[in-house]
């Protein structure tokens, strides 16, 4: 097994493993653009930054999302992380940080997506403990679990997800 310092010597590996600690949750594709590493090159260094337990690998559906393993992120950041970086849910997460609560309809009709669609992604946050759900009457509205956690996951985070809504939602925060 290579120790960390000697894992970090290699200037192309340590450039990976920056792009990880600065955009934690990374996918592969993604983490190639951005090193402009061959596909069995990356491959290659993130075996031995994993080896060196630098970097932890996640599957989550169709995607590996990397982390850094000093001082990163613990598992309920790196769970919210990941379903960030699904553009849709992130949509969700940024109207529920700014209204609070809304309704599987409320939230379908702001996406343009059908309410199954909808549904889909409200349970995955359901499930990672992102979002929680509460009856009243007959509606079922979702609003954040921890809205300061989401908050301070899309502000400090804001670069990895590329995304104009993001931008403009941190920019509203940041003048308040």
């Amino acid at each position: 097994m290579i120790d960390r310092e000697q894992a970090l010597a290699l200037e192309s590996r340590r450039k990976v493993f920056d792009e990880i600690k600065a955009f934690p949750g990374i996918h592969f594709h993604e983490l190639k653009r951005r090193t402009g590493l061959a596909v069995g090159s990356l491959q290659y260094h993130l075996d031995v930054l994993r080896n060196a337990r630098l970097v932890h690998a996640e599957k989550r559906k169709k995607f590996v999302r990397y982390f850094p393993i000093p001082n990163g992120p613990n598992q309920e950041v790196r769970d919210a992380l990941s379903l960030l970086h699904e553009k849709n849910v992130r949509s969700i997460v940024i109207y529920l940080v700014d209204k609070k609560r809304a309704t599987n309809k409320q939230l379908s009709k702001l996406l343009g997506l059908s309410p199954s669609t909808v549904s889909f992604h409200t349970k995955k946050l359901l499930e990672c403990g992102l979002v929680v759900k509460q009856r009243r009457g007959k509606k079922i509205y979702f609003s954040l679990k921890n809205l300061e956690l989401a908050r301070s996951l899309l502000m400090r985070y804001k670069q990895s997800f590329f995304d104009s809504l993001v931008d403009s939602f941190v920019e509203i925060w940041e003048k308040m």
